[in-house]
């Protein structure tokens, strides 16, 4: 959740067992479609608000945000 939706930037992983930075990316113009925890898939813009798409990414913090946000 570091990079937006198919970001342009190439990705950063170790395939050592170790982290990196993988995005979302999807043949699909504009966005890429995402599951939820409730099981439901939503389209996810290219263009989302870095601190929406965070927050997406993370229960831990526990924001609420707005459906019209994505």
């Amino acid at each position: 959740m570091v990079l937006p939706p198919n970001s342009k930037n190439a990705d950063c992983a170790s395939y050592q067992g170790g982290g990196g930075m993988i995005t979302t990316r999807s043949r699909h113009p504009g966005g890429v479609d995402s599951l939820f925890a409730d099981g439901s898939v939503k389209f996810m813009k290219d263009s989302i608000n870095q601190f929406t798409w965070w927050a997406l990414g993370s229960a831990a913090a526990g924001d609420v945000i707005d459906a019209s946000s994505y």
